[in-house]
């Protein structure tokens, strides 16, 4: 372990120790607390950021190869999950999200000791111009985003919003795209107004770009390479990756440059993330594309089945990349009725001083569901399922 990976690993016993008392004071955070510590400007606090004496998240920012408070000064490790539902609830037809008790929730997620959560957006439910089966209104939507992340950023937690499901225009948003189009650029820039001054908000300005294979045709239909992943400007298919047949039609993806400026012409100056191709699993050509900016995260997925799933590909292929710029293990998980493989990552990332934010916080009652596989908790008090689950709250120390 490196020295740097030791003043890490002290610096999160520190944190995760003051942490859980923030869970006594989120019940008594009402609407008038939430609304003044919206904008306030952050005071300075001596000790570590989680430590402070009222429930407030940090203020994030990177500094060379790391993040930190801004109030402080003092090293940050985002450590937590990721929770699903605003991606995919209301295009479905059926609600904002899939969440539950948010306060139950919010709750839970401090005992465990996590001191970060991404919440997945859908790009046509965040607008008023949405199509038809989406769920209530643009307006709705935008509150109930805005409440969750209000209850989190006043429990401690940073909250990173990712925009998961997006499509072009004349097409639901109804799954995962391989790179971003022109509405993608509109979205950022009204995300990024609204939040421009909320503490502890970043954004994942996408989730996962990738190429798209043909299984019909024995071909790809779109090979993502880094010179489109930063400008843009090629073709790539319009369907999600669900889909089981290729029209033919195409889109002109929008590269990470236009993502980046689209939230820094709004005001926005907080960090954000960019995943790298192939799913976020290859951040490979990460350093030579990505934008000139001084705020941003390199973002990997790690599953078992990807190509880079073992200690010996993230020694080579992350850990250099983790030396330059901060990264960020925005996906992992397991799937396959063990835990072996979610330990090991999270063990790796916390070794390196990466944040790990695991996949995912949901209850799934059906157990035929491929998604119970991923489900980190049970019920409506969101109790750590086996085995994902109890492996991650034990790895927090919660």
């Amino acid at each position: 372990m490196t020295e740097r990976s030791r003043r890490t690993r002290l610096r999160r016993t520190i944190a995760l120790s003051t942490v859980g008392v923030l869970v006594l004071g989120v019940a008594a955070v009402g609407t008038l607390a939430l609304a003044a510590g919206w904008f306030d400007k952050p005071e300075r606090q001596a000790g570590h950021a989680l430590a402070s004496a009222t429930p407030a998240a940090p203020v994030v920012a990177v500094r060379d190869a790391e993040l930190i408070d801004r109030r402080t000064g003092d090293t940050l490790a985002l450590l937590g999950a990721n929770w699903p539902g605003f991606e995919y609830a209301c295009i479905q037809g059926r609600g904002h999200n899939d969440g539950g008790d948010v306060d139950a929730a919010v709750a839970a997620m401090t005992e465990w000791g996590m001191t970060a959560v991404r919440i997945p957006l859908n790009q046509d439910c965040w607008f008023d111009d949405r199509p038809a089966i989406a769920y209530a209104s643009g307006v709705e939507y935008r509150a109930s985003v805005r409440e969750w992340v209000g209850r989190l950023t006043q429990a401690g937690l940073v909250v990173v919003l990712d925009l998961h499901w997006s499509a072009p225009d004349g097409m639901p948003a109804d799954g995962l795209r391989p790179m971003p189009d022109a509405r993608s650029v509109e979205f950022w820039g009204s995300v990024a107004s609204e939040y421009r001054k909320h503490r502890g908000v970043i954004f994942d300005v996408f989730n996962e770009p990738h190429s798209r294979f043909d299984a019909t045709a024995g071909a790809w239909a779109f090979e993502l390479d880094w010179r489109c992943w930063a400008h843009g400007g090629c073709a790539v298919p319009v369907e999600n990756d669900r889909a089981q047949t290729r029209s033919g039609e195409t889109y002109t993806a929008v590269g990470m440059i236009a993502l980046v400026d689209a939230v820094r012409s709004a005001g926005a100056t907080q960090p954000l993330v960019l995943s790298g191709v192939d799913y976020a699993n290859d951040l490979r050509g990460w350093a030579a594309a990505a934008p000139d900016d001084d705020q941003l995260i390199a973002s990997v997925h790690l599953y078992p089945d990807q190509r880079c799933a073992d200690r010996a590909c993230w020694a080579r292929e992350l850990e250099p990349l983790a030396d330059r710029v901060p990264v960020l293990v925005a996906e992992f998980g397991q799937s396959d009725g063990g835990d072996a493989f979610l330990r090991d990552a999270y063990a790796w990332a916390e070794d390196h001083a990466v944040g790990a934010l695991a996949w995912a916080w949901w209850d799934i009652t059906d157990e035929t569901s491929p998604d119970a596989r991923f489900a980190l908790v049970d019920g409506p008090d969101f109790a750590p399922r086996a085995p994902s689950g109890t492996a991650l709250r034990e790895l927090l120390g919660g």
